[in-house]
């Protein structure tokens, strides 16, 4: 049996048994797209889940005086409450003396905040983020309406404000936020810029919060926080490549 024979003789069977082979075609393809589903819905999934678990960017990390997860014990919570505060000293150092890094930003928070405007009103649960231009970055958090916190408003403490997305919804339902005067805890500020909306698929939200500047922040509410405590800074780095992560953090 030559070649040709080889060849003719499945040929022949394909064209004789055409609802078979059809149906045998079908269920090949059913396959191989079952299995390229199942793979693509797990690498979502993964993604997804990463994604939720650290907020920061994939080269980014924290340097901050209390563990994000929490005390595991009374041991440990007298050791951080040792740990002198990080200043806005440190994250200047890290930006000027580590090679590895190349954006480097300060955060101070407080929270249970409210912001109004002509009579609308949130919720008293908003927080205040006083922070630095590399916050939308480090924190993989942008601004999709107006500007980003500039330089010149940093080192001028300026009354400005990139306000969360559910808060520009509530206040301004129906007009465009940038550009208006809205009251931060009672204080005016001008709204520049709005968060994109960032969802969390496991429930939780990121959409309700106010940037202002760092040192606007340390302006109004001073370095002592609520409790008589220092306030300290948490210091936001992201390497210059993912490679360069083991470098930036030693």
């Amino acid at each position: 049996m030559d070649a040709r024979d080889v060849l003719l003789m499945p040929l022949h069977a394909l064209v004789s048994n055409k609802l078979r082979s059809a149906l045998t075609l079908v269920g090949i393809v059913a396959g191989v797209a079952s299995i390229i589903g199942v793979m693509t819905a797990i690498s979502v999934v993964q993604a997804t889940l990463e994604r939720e678990m650290s907020v920061l960017g994939a080269q980014t990390f924290q340097v901050q005086k209390w563990p994000a997860g929490g005390f595991a014990s009374d041991a440990e919570r007298r050791r951080a409450m040792r740990r002198p505060p990080l200043t806005l000293a440190n994250a200047d150092a890290i930006r000027e003396r580590v090679k590895s890094v190349d954006l480097v930003g300060s955060e101070l928070w407080d929270f249970g905040f409210r912001v109004a405007f002509r009579g609308e009103t949130t919720n008293p649960n908003v927080s205040i983020c006083g922070g630095t231009p590399e916050y939308p970055p480090n924190n993989t958090h942008y601004v999709g309406l107006g500007r980003n916190l500039s330089p010149m408003d940093v080192r001028s403490a300026g009354r400005v404000a990139v306000i969360g997305h559910a808060i520009a919804r509530r206040l301004f339902p129906f007009a465009d936020p940038i550009g208006r005067v809205v009251r931060l805890d009672g204080r005016k500020f001008e709204v520049v810029g709005v968060f994109d909306e960032k969802k969390s698929a496991l429930g939780g939200s990121f959409d309700n919060y106010v940037l202002i500047p760092v040192s606007t922040f340390l302006a109004i509410y001073g370095p002592v926080d609520r409790q008589g405590n220092l306030r300290s800074v948490n210091i936001t780095v992201r390497a210059k490549t993912p490679a360069l992560m083991p470098e930036a953090i030693a």
